[in-house]
């Protein structure tokens, strides 16, 4: 099969915590007035990466993640700053087995992590700046570099927030759900230990129901989907307003969806996961038709983001 390489784009800004703030005495005033903080991209940066140097843990995920700093380059290009960070992320806190093509096997405690190489690009200019993650079959770093960035800059009475970028035309975005699966879970512990490592848990379904949205019947709920996908409400609204068209008893708090992409591929992914979907620039054929020529796969890469930050800032999505 082959692989997906997708981008997805997100709008950013840091601002003062409203809550928590180990600073509110001295940002009392400016966060009464609607002030936003005098804090840049750059300056961020230093601290992520000092707060990354090692290994950083997401508090509320099972994902860790390193940046190196010969793991972030910069250049300016028409005013434009520009960051090409590529962050070591992955699983964290169970157990984990490498294998080598030799047959040697290597074991590891849950004090280790998986890592992966990921690619953020993030391009700052005077109306703020926006980065652009890269995600191949599914799998990035949003998530674990989100957490992680407003753990690292906490202290500074500032968190960081990001708000998707929805592409308005694009092959990928071409999507049809065509059945969404309602669930009410609970997390129980499970008879393997190293499935508990860490307060992991495993999901175990309670009940769930199944609705087929390429019917009549269930066009209301598709409605909500649509919504949620053109942006005009966010993740929690649509889920509640699915939530409510079922008139159930059952307090459903977890989904899956069955997406067709491109009137072709067929896809299932849970709720959570629902935002990388819609959010999704799909580069895959371009990526490699052009990494054919060059071998350069992260070269190509940057050239590609550029390109559709340049589309981002033509189409005034931002």
């Amino acid at each position: 099969m082959a692989r997906i390489e997708t981008l997805t784009a997100y709008k950013c800004r840091f601002s003062y915590l409203q809550r928590n703030n180990p600073l509110i005495e001295e940002q009392r005033e400016a966060i009464r007035s609607g002030e936003e903080p005098n804090y840049s991209f750059s300056e961020f940066i230093d601290t992520y990466k000092e707060y990354t140097s090692n290994l950083a843990i997401g508090e509320n995920s099972d994902r860790a993640i390193a940046l190196a700093e010969n793991k972030i380059e910069f250049r300016e290009k028409n005013g434009v700053k520009i960051w090409h960070i590529m962050p070591n992320a992955g699983k964290q806190g169970k157990p984990i087995t490498v294998m080598k093509k030799t047959g040697e096997k290597y074991n590891y405690g849950s004090d280790a992590a998986a890592l992966y190489e990921y690619h953020v690009f993030v391009y700052e200019s005077d109306d703020g700046f926006i980065a652009i993650f890269h995600r191949q079959n599914g799998s990035g770093c949003k998530s674990v570099f989100l957490e992680t960035a407003n753990n690292a800059i906490k202290s500074k009475g500032l968190k960081l927030e990001m708000d998707l970028i929805v592409p308005m035309v694009d092959e990928v975005n071409d999507i049809t759900p065509t059945k969404i699966t309602m669930q009410f879970i609970k997390q129980e512990l499970s008879s393997d230990v190293a499935d508990n490592v860490n307060g992991s848990r495993r999901k175990h379904i309670i009940r769930e129901v199944g609705l087929n949205l390429e019917e009549q019947e269930n066009r209301m709920i598709l409605d909500i989907i649509n919504r949620f996908h053109a942006k005009e409400i966010d993740q929690a609204k649509a889920f509640a307003l699915i939530k409510a068209e079922l008139n159930d008893e059952v307090d459903y708090n977890d989904a899956e969806i069955r997406l067709r992409v491109g009137g072709k591929r067929h896809q299932k992914i849970r709720w959570c996961e629902f935002e990388n979907i819609v959010g999704a620039h799909d580069i895959s054929a371009r990526l490699y038709e052009a990494y054919k020529n060059s071998h350069d796969f992260a070269g190509e890469l940057a050239k590609l983001s550029d390109e559709y930050y340049d589309d981002i800032l033509k189409s005034e999505e931002v």
